[in-house]
């Protein structure tokens, strides 16, 4: 795991911190969080909260792991 960039955090938006939240409160209980989940607990609507995401993966806060085909 690489080192965490601090100056980032500077310019995070209170629904950033929402998200980031409600992704430490839903890995109490499940390894990989769903997505409609975070949105739940972070009370945002479902393309909010992917567009959160987004740039939270774009700045390595969160990572996005795909369902992969078998």
């Amino acid at each position: 795991m690489g080192k965490l960039n601090v100056s980032i955090l500077r310019y995070l938006t209170k629904e950033d911190f929402r998200v980031l939240t409600a992704v430490e409160m839903g890995l109490k209980n499940h390894e990989i969080v769903p997505t409609p989940l975070i949105a739940s607990i972070a009370h945002l609507h479902g393309g909010g909260c992917h567009k959160v995401l987004r740039e939270l993966c774009k700045h390595r806060l969160v990572a996005y792991e795909h369902a992969g085909r078998k």
